[in-house]
């Protein structure tokens, strides 16, 4: 994923929030006034008051149609409010995800991680179109934002109805009429694409507001300390020995992974230090050795990445000295090739 495209995607998900947010509004605000206006109208003329009481004349077969109306516009703008609530968690799901990547350097040996679970989220709440919450959570939060007391009122004045009004041709197709368009609305909403939730298996991630935190607080590494670049002298880069013993071999480029790399080390490139021109000792032992290794040659860091959990450097060597493999490095862990040599 190039960053430059991420930063773009970050952007249109700040706008797409922002419609997101706007549809909701709209949609819950038009269906309270519409379905609070059929109500109105439908009831007000049911309303008496003689001798000081006030009576309610409902139900009749009449009114009750009007509930049945009421019932049919709430369920649609029901619908289109959770599709304004699905979004508005759909890309401030994208948008989280994409500035946890953004907001950390490319050197940083934890950004694989963010960026692989950003991609996952990306295909299925962006290209999939997928919902990164559940239905069931969809309902409940669209209900609690504004339409659970009116469901509430509109439903008992239909069962109200439903139950005392004469059994005639009329109240059957009232019946229909609330079961028919229940049904679809409900059918609509489980099988749209916009509404099925994906759960992602997900990386775990270190937290991100303690990394930030971290690097706000961060003090200046100590430049003294020599860095060992170490390789096993049973594998392919034993041949490195020969390299590194050649008076003439000014310069080398070098790299390892962050299997590779003590946690110290890495911990200091997560923080976005640099280790260029710090002075570099390269040494060989073993699979299995541990103890004190001979020094090969010194160098300096001339360049140094640190991107996608690959540590590259371009090392500029120190003049050929034999008294150099007087100094050794000791090697606590063979498996650990990149460490600070301790004095």
């Amino acid at each position: 994923m190039e960053r430059e495209w991420l930063e773009k995607f970050y952007t249109e998900c700040g706008r797409e929030v922002s419609l997101a947010y706007n549809v909701l509004n709209h949609s819950n605000s038009w269906g309270v006034t519409l379905v609070t206006a059929v109500l109105a109208t439908g009831f007000i003329s049911l309303v008496k008051f003689e001798s000081g009481k006030m009576t309610l004349d409902y139900p009749t077969i009449f009114h009750w149609f009007y509930i049945i109306i009421a019932w049919i516009i709430m369920l649609r703008f029901f619908v289109r409010s959770a599709l304004g609530l699905t979004n508005m968690y759909r890309w401030n799901t994208l948008i989280y995800a994409s500035s946890k990547v953004l907001s950390l350097p490319e050197e940083s040996p934890i950004l694989p991680v963010y960026l692989r679970n950003c991609h996952k989220k990306i295909d299925a709440y962006y290209y999939r179109w997928k919902s990164p919450i559940s239905q069931r959570k969809i309902i409940w939060e669209n209900l609690k934002l504004m339409y659970f007391w009116f469901f509430l009122i509109v439903l008992a004045l239909f069962v109200w109805g439903a139950i005392v009004l004469v059994k005639n041709w009329l109240y059957y197709v009232g019946i229909g009429l609330f079961v028919v368009s229940t049904i679809i609305e409900s059918i609509w909403f489980v099988n749209w694409r916009g509404f099925k939730y994906e759960k992602l298996d997900l990386e775990k991630e270190p937290d991100i507001i303690k990394l930030w935190q971290e690097r706000e607080n961060m003090t200046e590494t100590d430049q003294s300390k020599v860095l060992t670049l170490g390789f096993c002298e049973e594998g392919p880069f034993k041949y490195a020995v020969s390299l590194l013993n050649n008076p003439d071999i000014k310069w080398v480029p070098w790299s390892y992974h962050v299997g590779n790399i003590a946690p110290d080390v890495i911990n200091d490139l997560s923080r976005g230090y640099s280790l260029k021109d710090r002075r570099v000792a390269f040494a060989c032992w073993s699979t299995k050795f541990r103890g004190d290794a001979s020094v090969l040659r010194f160098g300096k860091i001339d360049h140094c990445t640190f991107i996608g959990g690959i540590l590259r450097i371009t090392v500029f060597l120190e003049d050929y000295d034999e008294k150099s493999k007087n100094s050794k490095v000791v090697v606590d862990d063979p498996n650990l090739l990149c460490f600070y040599l301790m004095h």
